[in-house]
C-alpha cells in the first residue's frame, strides 16, 4: 500500500529517529530521501528536556539536517498554549531547561523554588533532577489555584538502557497528591498536532504523522484528521495492541520513503 498525495511529514524523534543518543539505522538517509522528494518536514517530540536549537544540534551529530523552525517540542507547545491564553504568565516548572528557555523567549516568567505562591501555572515535563521539595511546592501551588499543565502524559520514554519514567509518571504523582487532573498539550492532544500543521503550512489531507507509539503518534494524527505510519522501533512493542490503528506499519523510518508518494 502506498499513501498518495503526501506533501508533508510530522516525524517523531525519540524511538523513531533515535533511541537515547543512538540513531535508528537508516534514519538519516530516510530524511534525506524524503526531502529530495520535495516533502516538508516537522520533527515533533513529547520530550521537553531540550530546546529546539539543542535538538537541531543533536540531529546534526546524527547526520540529520534540520533547522529550528522544523522542530516542535511539547515544551514549546506548552509555552505557546500559555501565551495564547493571554492572562497570567508566571510558571512554576517541574521540568528541565528545554521548557524554561523556550518559555522565557516567549515572554513567560519562570519562577524559582521559593516563588510557588505567585504561580499562575505549574508546568510538568520530564524532569530528571526532580526533588521532593520541588514536587511539594508544585502540589501546594496547584492546591492554591495554579493551572496544572503537563507538556505530555507519556508514562515512559525509550533510552539505550530501556524504558524510563516519563513526564506522565511525574504528572500522575501530582494528580494523586492534589486530586487535580493535568491539562496536557503534548501528543496525542489536538493542540500540539495543530501547531505542527501550522508549521508545515499544509492541510491535514496532505500530512502524514510518523512515530513509534499508537497511543501518542497515531492518536495525534487522528486528532487533526491526518494519516499515520507506525514504525516498529522505540516503544512500539509496549503499545502494539493499542486500539489506535495507523494507516501503515513499517519496520523503521528507513522504509517510509518507499510507502509514500507526492502524487
Amino acid at each position: 500500500m502506498i499513501l498518495k498525495r503526501v506533501k508533508g511529514l510530522v516525524i517523531d524523534l525519540d524511538g523513531c529517529v533515535y533511541v537515547g543518543d543512538k540513531p535508528v539505522e537508516g534514519a538519516a538517509e530516510a530524511v534525506r530521501k524524503l526531502r529530495a522528494m520535495g516533502l516538508r518536514v516537522v520533527f515533533l517530540t513529547n520530550n521537553s528536556t531540550l530546546t529546539r536549537r539543542q535538538y537541531v544540534d543533536k540531529l546534526a551529530k546524527m547526520d540529520v539536517e534540520a533547522v529550528v523552525e522544523e522542530v516542535l517540542t511539547s515544551g514549546v507547545a506548552a509555552a505557546k498554549f500559555i501565551k495564547n491564553r493571554g492572562s497570567g504568565y508566571r510558571c512554576f516548572p517541574v521540568a528541565e531547561n528545554g521548557f524554561s528557555v523556550e518559555a522565557e523567549a516567549l515572554g513567560l516568567k519562570i519562577l524559582d523554588m521559593t516563588e510557588w505562591r505567585s504561580a499562575d501555572y505549574v508546568v510538568v515535563g520530564l524532569d530528571r533532577k526532580l526533588s521532593y521539595p520541588k514536587l511539594a511546592n508544585a502540589a501546594l501551588a496547584i492546591r492554591a489555584g495554579a493551572f496544572f499543565l503537563a507538556t505530555n502524559l507519556d508514562n515512559v520514554y525509550p533510552s539505550e538502557e530501556g524504558f524510563l519514567p516519563g513526564a506522565g509518571s511525574i504528572a500522575s504523582m501530582l494528580h494523586t497528591a492534589t486530586g487535580v487532573a493535568p491539562h496536557s498539550v503534548g501528543k496525542p492532544s489536538k493542540e500540539i498536532s495543530q501547531q505542527a500543521l501550522e508549521l508545515l503550512g499544509l492541510s491535514n489531507e496532505e500530512v502524514v504523522f510518523v512515530g513509534d507509539r499508537p497511543d501518542t503518534d497515531v492518536a495525534a494524527a487522528k486528532a487533526v484528521g491526518c494519516r499515520s505510519i507506525l514504525v516498529k522501533t522505540g516503544a512500539y512493542r509496549l503499545f502494539e495492541t493499542h486500539p489506535a490503528k495507523p494507516d501503515l506499519v513499517v519496520d523503521n523510518l528507513a522504509k517510509v520513503p518507499e510507502v509514500i508518494s507526492t502524487g
